[in-house]
This record gives C-alpha cells, sequence and structure tokens, in this order.
C-alpha cells in the first residue's frame, strides 16, 4: 500500500511540474504600425538585431526565432 502512495505522489508531482514548465507566457507582437504585416523572422532582424536601435538582451535564446515564441496578440487573431 505504501508503494501505491508514492508511486501516485511521483506521477502527480511530475505532472505537475511538466505543467508548470508548459506555462510559459511570451510577450505578443504588439498590434501597432511596425509589426502589421510582419510574417517572417527576418523581418525582425532591421530593428531588433545586433546593430540596431533595438537589440534583443544576450540573455534572449534563440536569437533568430521569433515567430515560434511570439505570435500575434489577440486582437489580430480575430
Amino acid at each position: 500500500m505504501k508503494k501505491n502512495v508514492v508511486f501516485a505522489a511521483v506521477i502527480i508531482f511530475v505532472v505537475a511540474l511538466l505543467y508548470a514548465l508548459s506555462l510559459d507566457e511570451y510577450i505578443p507582437i504588439p498590434n501597432d504600425e511596425e509589426h502589421i504585416g510582419l510574417n517572417k523572422e527576418e523581418e525582425c532582424t532591421p530593428c531588433h538585431g545586433e546593430d540596431s536601435g533595438t537589440p534583443l538582451s544576450k540573455e534572449h535564446p534563440p536569437k533568430y526565432s521569433c515567430l515560434k515564441c511570439h505570435e500575434k496578440g489577440a486582437e489580430d487573431k480575430k
């Protein structure tokens, strides 16, 4: 009986951990004039590249896979 309780506790912990890790929230692409019609990562680098006015932070991974994490804001999806 004790083994079953420990096993169930481990399973619940693993499921809870996986759920917590899936809750990463990313900043949506702004719904402004500069970002309207943005569809490719290559369109991000002129403004957010290393030598631009608004570069990404050094901790920002991966540098040029923008649309994998950032997506259009909810108002754009309607």
